[in-house]
């Protein structure tokens, strides 16, 4: 099965985001902790007020959300403009035996155990290698729901869903 398909920033920028919770690195539990950890700093200072600790405490808690959200937001568009090849097409051919690979300076072919295991969510594929390390593959690219499912059957082949 040949699979042809470009990223647009968007999309790869979602399907960075959407790893992260497909996985659990995040949760949207996380994701309240967060926001209402932004409120403690505000509460002890009306409270208790201006004291060293808790500026300190407030400054600490603040930097650790200002890291998230870039890692969460920022990061993915960053990743995107550094990385030329993410802008040309890609061109992956699907077999019992191999996968091609061609994207922009990339060409070759790999063995399927190179993948571990496989993953989904509404829109994407994830083909992943290592933890962290995967092939985006959005499901905007298949014409009909039977490319979606035999590819998916392909997938199911020769990978496992963790």
């Amino acid at each position: 099965m040949l699979l042809e398909f470009t990223y647009t920033k968007k999309e790869y920028a979602d399907g960075w985001r959407r790893f992260f919770f497909l996985t659990k690195v995040i949760k949207k539990f996380d994701l309240v902790v967060m926001a209402f950890s932004l409120l403690i700093p505000l509460y002890l200072f009306y409270q208790y007020g201006f004291t060293r600790f808790y500026i300190m405490l407030a400054l600490v808690i603040y930097f650790f959300n200002l890291v998230i959200v870039a890692v969460f937001f920022i990061r993915p568009y960053m990743f995107y403009q550094e990385y030329e090849q993410l802008h040309h097409a890609y061109k992956l051919l699907f077999e019992d035996d191999k996968i091609t690979f061609d994207a922009h300076a990339i060409h070759s072919t790999l063995s399927w155990d190179i993948y571990k295991h496989y993953m989904e969510n509404k829109d994407y594929f994830y083909i992943i290698q290592k933890k962290r390390t995967y092939t985006l593959i959005p499901k905007r690219i298949f014409a009909s729901e039977n490319e979606l499912s035999a590819f998916r059957q392909l997938l199911t082949d020769h990978l496992t869903t963790p």
